[in-house]
């Protein structure tokens, strides 16, 4: 998952249209090496058309769910997951680099086994485990039993691919909602007949792509529901004003870390406008993936140092200076996980008014130092402060 490449190797045509295949190196997930394999680059001339802005309004477009996220009878909002005795519990993947160590678990109500390539959700205290799709049923999301409209994706999400061999997820920040798919797309990809493509702009830092004017990749990203188990698989990607189509040699698996600004979280909703103003800010600012960053954010993770917590920010002085140090941290360079930590913290700055009251949204929504921050991090954390994981794209009947 850790993806790009850019070697072109025409070998043949094919109704006309160019159709070339390259190979490429393949980093692992968060790019913490140079490469573990190879990645082919499928080229082809998609025609007229291709993912464009007034997509949305063509009426085959996409249909949603919302998530059921309504108040409990307690009164609090059902986008977190207790355990029987009341404890919020938070999600986990498999840490970085530490695969063999990663124990199975199963799950306590219905006994699944939880192995290092599905999140899950734990209750320390009380040593409980939910599979995700107890978690579901937990946050009053329909049951998986039937292939429905897809899990609503909104600007600000955030997908998780993998993991790889090591354990890493590449992080990758949402732009849109699911848009409408060229159905040549499906052929260029050599999809089964009936697949269940699902598409939407994304952006993201890795060492190998980039963008034309900056250093964030901004794409199309073109996903697979599986038809059995409802799961997503990143299977290619289009940058901005390009005929190219890059598909991934094999599907990687895409996790799903959803944000609480949802209109039916009867909570405060995202500026959606303001949002992707940020996001195209900090793309022009943007500098070169950091490999030490990578490593560093590894070792942070070892001793949790990559999370903020508000019980160190107690004054209104304290939170004025972490403002400063959290903007002089955006200058640091990125890793995969920087581009959602930057961009979400940007955001609060934008819509959030005062610095403090700003600072105090970070610390509910987005605890975290972009430069030190692991994608496994980012789950367990976020997971605690309203964001909810999931496994699939299955959001219920349409």
């Amino acid at each position: 998952p850790g993806r790009r490449g850019c070697a072109q190797a025409p070998v043949g045509r094919r109704g006309g249209a160019g159709l070339a295949l390259a190979p490429r190196a393949m980093g692992n997930a968060c790019d913490l090496q140079a490469s573990s394999g190879v990645k082919s680059r499928l080229v082809r001339y998609l025609g007229h058309r291709t993912m464009e802005e007034g997509d949305g309004d063509h009426p085959e477009a996409a249909k949603h769910v919302e998530m059921d996220m309504s108040p409990r009878k307690s009164g609090t909002f059902r986008h977190r997951v207790l355990c029987p005795r009341g404890h919020i519990m938070k999600a986990k993947v498999v840490k970085e680099m530490l695969v063999t160590c990663y124990a199975e678990r199963e799950c306590d109500h219905c006994d699944t086994v939880c192995d290092d390539q599905v999140s899950r959700y734990i209750c320390k205290v009380c040593d409980v485990v939910y599979c995700n799709t107890c978690a579901r049923a937990e946050l009053g999301l329909p049951e998986l039993e039937e292939r429905g409209a897809p899990l609503q994706v909104q600007t600000g999400d955030i997908l998780l691919a993998g993991p790889d061999a090591y354990g890493i997820h590449h992080v990758i920040l949402v732009r849109s909602g699911w848009k409408p798919v060229d159905p040549e797309v499906s052929e260029v990809l050599h999809l089964e007949p009936g697949a269940d493509v699902l598409a939407c702009e994304t952006i993201e830092s890795t060492q190998g792509s980039v963008g034309t004017q900056t250093w964030w990749y901004p794409s199309t990203s073109f996903f697979v529901r599986d038809p059995k188990t409802g799961g997503l698989s990143l299977v290619a990607d289009l940058p901005p004003n390009s005929d190219e189509l890059q598909q991934a040699i094999n599907p990687v698996a895409t996790k799903m870390l959803l944000h609480p600004f949802r209109p039916a979280n009867g909570g405060p909703c995202m500026d959606e406008a303001a949002f992707l103003e940020v996001v195209g800010s900090a793309a022009a600012s943007s500098v070169k993936y950091g490999k030490r960053t990578a490593m560093k954010s590894v070792v942070n993770s070892f001793f949790h140092r990559e999370r903020l917590d508000a019980r160190d920010f107690p004054t209104e002085e304290s939170r004025g200076k972490l403002a400063g140090m959290l903007k002089s941290s955006w200058s640091q360079r990125p890793i995969c996980a920087s581009v959602a930590v930057m961009c979400w913290q940007q955001y609060f700055f934008k819509v959030g008014g005062a610095t403090d009251e700003a600072v105090q949204q970070i610390l509910e929504y987005m605890p975290h130092w972009c430069h030190k921050t692991t994608p496994a991090a980012l789950v367990k954390s976020l997971t605690l402060h309203g964001w909810v994981i999931s496994d699939t794209a299955d959001g219920g009947e349409e």
